[in-house]
């Protein structure tokens, strides 16, 4: 039999840890130096949270750490 394929994708995890497709909003990781907007959603260790104030973020502004920047988003369970 002959093999058709490189089968390159096999094992690569890339795509490790971006099932955040649970609800009807897919937050993005959270990142420095970013502009964020009031409503945005991001994920940061496994937690989703919202903007509540317009900013760029910096580092040491992760969302645990900034209460006036960011709260737990609500669960998308409807």
């Amino acid at each position: 039999p002959t093999e058709v394929g490189g089968g390159t994708d096999a094992g690569t995890g890339t795509d490790a840890g971006t099932s955040t497709d649970a609800g009807t909003s897919t937050a993005s990781p959270w990142a420095a130096n970013t502009r964020y907007a009031v409503g945005d959603v991001v994920s940061y260790g496994g937690v989703n949270y919202q903007c509540i104030s317009a900013h760029t973020s910096a580092p040491g502004w992760e969302p645990p750490n900034t209460a006036t920047l960011w709260k737990v988003a609500p669960s998308d369970t409807g």
